[in-house]
């Protein structure tokens, strides 16, 4: 399981938003996406559409076989 607390530095256009769920959605991993009152799941676009947006505190959560390189490709997209 790997874990890392980042600030969301932008939006998500319609096309980030994408392929955001279209990347989570190729790993094997559970991804979670956690802030002080929510939990969701990385690969359900209706939890990221309205939940992760520029400026909050979130803590990334995977675990897998493919966690470390999960979390660095969420990471990625994110900030």
């Amino acid at each position: 399981m790997r874990v890392k607390e980042i600030k969301v530095k932008k939006n998500l256009s319609v096309d980030e938003l994408i392929k955001f769920i279209k990347t989570a959605n190729k790993f094997e991993s559970d991804i979670k996406i956690r802030g002080t009152n929510f939990t969701i799941d990385a690969k359900s676009i209706i939890g990221v559409l309205t939940i992760v947006r520029a400026g909050i505190d979130v803590t990334i959560i995977t675990k897998g076989d493919d966690d470390e390189e999960a979390l660095k490709a969420i990471i990625n997209l994110l900030i």
